[in-house]
């Protein structure tokens, strides 16, 4: 597959994993070093704990030429270290499917389309950072982003840049928002180079509680 059409297909379940948790509710302001130390540290605790996680998204996007918001809800599972499945239930059906060095993308009545995320660097580096933007490990990759870290009341926020040419082909930037009381990873906003933004909210997370591998297979 080309990468145009791959990037077509494949941004916008990217972009699932970021969405913003009620930013207008808070304000924030940058952490001191002592903070930063601290965030760093329990999210890299936190990150190491989390084996599985299932929850329901809900997703709108925004695209500067069009006035209305697009809205999307589904269901995400993961499991460390490598696996997860995306599935879109409305407006209409959707699944992406990552195992490992594979990816399945599969809509309603079609065949699925399987790709070796070994076949391109760019597939390669966006497996990578999806994977570690569920579990927060993202903030630690110092070659491919620059964090900025800011703190809220409820939650705090880490905003990444990409600094490799092939994430910069892909966003501008990644807001990921923490909660403060578990240190997982609530929200995201992640801005195209176009100006699009797209914003999912996870719901009813549930951490560590059993995920068969079936739901991973890619066929």
């Amino acid at each position: 597959m080309h990468f145009d059409t791959f990037k077509i297909i494949f941004l916008p379940v990217f972009f699932l994993f970021f969405t913003p948790t009620v930013f207008f509710a808070q304000n924030y302001r940058p952490a001191t070093p002592e903070q930063q130390k601290e965030l760093v540290k329990n999210i890299a605790s936190a990150s190491k704990q989390m084996k599985t996680l299932r929850c329901d998204f809900v997703q709108k996007q925004t695209i500067t030429i069009l006035s209305d918001e697009l809205l999307s809800e589904g269901k995400l599972w993961f499991k460390q270290p490598d696996k997860l499945c995306w599935e879109y239930a409305k407006p209409y059906l959707y699944r992406f499917t990552l195992n490992g060095n594979k990816v399945m993308i599969g809509a309603e009545n079609n065949k699925n389309n399987v790709i070796d995320v070994n076949s391109s660097k760019v597939f390669n580096e966006i497996s990578r950072v999806i994977v570690s933007s569920v579990n927060g490990t993202g903030i630690f990759d110092e070659d491919k982003f620059a964090a900025k870290f800011n703190v809220g009341t409820e939650n705090f926020q880490v905003e990444l840049t990409p600094k490799q040419k092939e994430l910069k082909q892909l966003f501008a930037n990644i807001t990921l928002t923490f909660n403060k009381n578990d240190y997982s990873v609530n929200n995201v906003e992640i801005k195209q180079i176009s100006g699009d933004t797209m914003y999912i909210t996870m719901k009813n997370k549930q951490i560590n509680r059993e995920i068969g591998d079936e739901i991973f297979d890619i066929r």
